[in-house]
């Protein structure tokens, strides 16, 4: 038997919460490996890098290589340059000193002081342990030993002291991992000794930006009916501000990623048209079960409804019905999709928030195949906050079925890929109101042309093993978490 629904939108917000008490959906599902980086907190990065018996110098090290694959050169809309965590998980784009900072708060949180120093507008960074200073650099890929014996990474007074540290660093075998692998001269980390203008200064005294640091990332609630995908692969839509037309974000030196003897064993399985650091795509699919309440779980405030036959139909036939959608994301929107079953009467129309229902913009639908359909880009595009859909319905119309897809932008090395041999899968969530089914796709074996799958259900944390094959790492395709509606 259907619940016959007459709802007002402040008894439908009770109802709403009601359903979140009683934990029918999902709340903060996370997925992690302990073969990979777990960046969504400052101190699961620190933990997934930094071994026990490493010296400073191979904490320093670990924290560098894992840190800058996380960003390819390119613009960063200016109110997001400082977010840790939606850069690390999103954008994935920088520069130098949008690079040293967040790299700077993960030092800071070891206990390693550091601080910035600016060569000719371009920004680095020194690191202090083992009692003296150390020069790194993530966006030229800079680091490169003195002659000591032991050696050790060379300081800015030594680079500045002594030019021929930089310049004859791979001639000598002094160089780091991935040295200036992008073409960068070694002029940047050098005095210039016959050039009155070359200027060495420490960025605001030594201090650092402030760092908007928002965590754990990625905390979502997946409702009954929802399927959250993240992938390692580029998709259509990509964060238009922060890359410009033809394609997203990616790394425009691409071949030069494969002298990056630190991160290539990542990099190799995930070429993509000449590149191996890129945008990847995610969506967020939402397919309700209309003939229950199930799917009150989305619903952001609904007038004049009814449930009617397992559709949702107009209470008052002389009244517009209206129901409102709530999209949920912890990533940058970028488009969205909406697809419903034509009514046999009546008309179906649709529009979209990304201010909580303050402002809306009307979406252009059109019907085939039985569906009534449209794809909205630029009315969500940029959205951090998710957004709302708003369906209406005149004329006697009813919504029998419905799939709501929004798309978003990931950063795929963000995401816990594995490795050759055995990977521990967690899995845990704040509460389980329904089961949890997770889905890893990857591709391993010569040429990556095995394809793998594996799916587990959870109704509450557990772990699993996947074996993957080697030697060389695997090829990830997508991370897939559903509820059923």
């Amino acid at each position: 038997m259907h619940l016959r629904i007459l709802v007002t939108a402040a008894a439908l917000a009770a109802l709403t919460a009601s359903a979140l008490a009683a934990g029918k959906p999902v709340v903060n599902p996370h997925v992690g490996t302990d073969t990979s980086v777990d960046y969504t907190t400052i101190d699961r990065i620190i933990a997934s890098v930094v071994k026990k018996g490493m010296t400073d110098e191979q904490k320093v090290l670990a924290v560098f290589h894992a840190m800058r694959r996380m960003w390819v050169h390119g613009p960063t809309p200016g109110r997001l340059a400082y977010d840790f965590h939606k850069v690390i998980h999103s954008i994935g784009t920088g520069a130098c000193l949008t690079m040293t900072t967040p790299l700077h708060v993960v030092y800071d949180r070891m206990g390693y002081k550091s601080r910035s120093w600016v060569h000719n507008t371009h920004h680095m960074m020194e690191v202090f342990y083992g009692g003296d200073w150390h020069c790194l650099d993530p966006h030229m890929s800079f680091y490169c030993y003195d002659r000591s014996k032991p050696r050790k990474i060379a300081s800015i007074a030594q680079l500045r002291a002594d030019p021929t540290l930089a310049h004859d660093a791979v001639k000598e075998g002094r160089a780091g991992q991935g040295y200036l692998l992008c073409g960068d001269k070694p002029k940047w980390f050098a005095a210039q000794k016959n050039n009155p203008r070359d200027r060495w200064t420490l960025e605001r005294g030594g201090r650092w930006p402030k760092m908007k640091i928002a965590e754990p990332f990625g905390q979502i609630t997946l409702r009954r009916g929802e399927t959250y995908v993240r992938t390692w692969r580029p998709g259509k839509y990509w964060y238009k501000k922060s890359w410009g037309p033809g394609r997203g974000p990616y790394h425009t030196c691409g071949p030069a990623d494969r002298k990056d003897t630190a991160n290539w064993p990542l990099y190799e399985p995930h070429a993509w048209k000449g590149a191996y650091r890129c945008w990847a795509a995610g969506q967020l699919i939402y397919k309700p079960d209309l003939a229950t309440d199930h799917y009150l779980d989305a619903v952001a405030d609904s007038k004049n409804i009814k449930a009617a036959g397992g559709a949702l139909a107009q209470a008052d036939a002389g009244k517009p019905g209206e129901i409102v959608w709530s999209v949920q994301c912890p990533y940058v929107l970028t488009a969205g999709e909406l697809k419903m079953a034509a009514p046999a009467k009546g008309k179906l129309a649709a529009a979209v928030s990304i201010d909580d229902g303050k402002t809306w913009k009307d979406l252009t639908l059109a019907k085939a195949d039985g569906s009534v359909a449209g794809t909205f880009v630029d009315e969500v595009n940029g959205s951090w906050a998710g957004c709302r859909v708003r369906v209406r319905l005149t004329g006697g119309a009813t919504l029998a079925k419905m799939a709501l897809t929004s798309h978003f932008q990931v950063n795929r090395f963000s995401l816990p890929n594995f490795v050759p041999g055995a990977n521990v899968v967690s899995v845990v969530a704040d509460a389980y109101g329904s089961p949890l089914t997770v889905t890893y796709k990857w591709a391993e074996g010569p040429k990556w042309k095995t394809p793998k799958t594996v799916s587990k259900t959870f109704a509450k944390n557990g772990k699993f093993t996947v074996e993957a094959a080697g030697p060389k790492w695997p090829r990830m395709e997508s991370l897939t978490l559903s509820v059923a509606p």
